[in-house]
């Protein structure tokens, strides 16, 4: 009997032992880390609410968007896992200047264009402050667009010069018959 009993043991501890190693990645996938993000809304240029600006968002599973009008109230939403982005969509008239947030541990957050990318590793609530400013439009050519009118007028200036030199040999040439 402890002949059998000295054969099983290790055979039973290395099926247990397998068990559990199936195991723990099924329970470390049940429980994802689920994190938030609070977004706020700066425009130092307008008094009061102003425009809508809307912000889009995916991640794992999830994906929608939400507007928030110029120094509002901040608002947020909730993710989790890997490569969760959020946007600003361009409003006419506004550039995005600056985007900042808080340096949570558990949230990794790395900037985008126009946005941040986040990966939530550990449960935890970030915020990010989104600032614009009013666009400058303006109709002041740049440099490559003078460089373009110059060469134009240069252009037009030789085939005048051209123009009148071929009147004046063309009239010459009309007195000499």
């Amino acid at each position: 009997m402890s002949s059998m009993l000295r054969t099983a043991a290790p055979v039973y501890v290395f099926i247990v032992f397998i068990a559990c190693l199936f195991l723990i990645p099924a329970l470390s996938d049940s429980a994802q880390a689920q994190c938030e993000i609070v977004v706020c809304k700066l425009s130092p240029n307008v008094i009061g609410e102003g425009e809508s600006f809307t912000f889009i968002y995916s991640g794992e599973g999830t994906s929608g968007q939400f507007n928030l009008t110029a120094n509002s109230v901040c608002d947020g939403t909730t993710f989790g896992g890997n490569d969760f982005e959020l946007v600003e969509d361009t409003v006419p008239g506004w550039i995005l200047e600056d985007v900042q947030c808080g340096d949570v541990p558990g949230i990794n957050v790395s900037f985008i264009e126009d946005g941040v990318s986040l990966d939530c590793i550990q449960s935890n609530v970030v915020t990010c402050t989104f600032t614009n400013v009013r666009g400058v439009i303006s109709n002041i050519p740049t440099l490559s667009e003078w460089g373009m009118i110059a060469a134009a007028a240069g252009l037009a200036l030789i085939g005048v010069f051209f123009a009148v030199r071929r009147k004046r040999l063309q009239a010459s040439n009309e007195f000499d018959v």
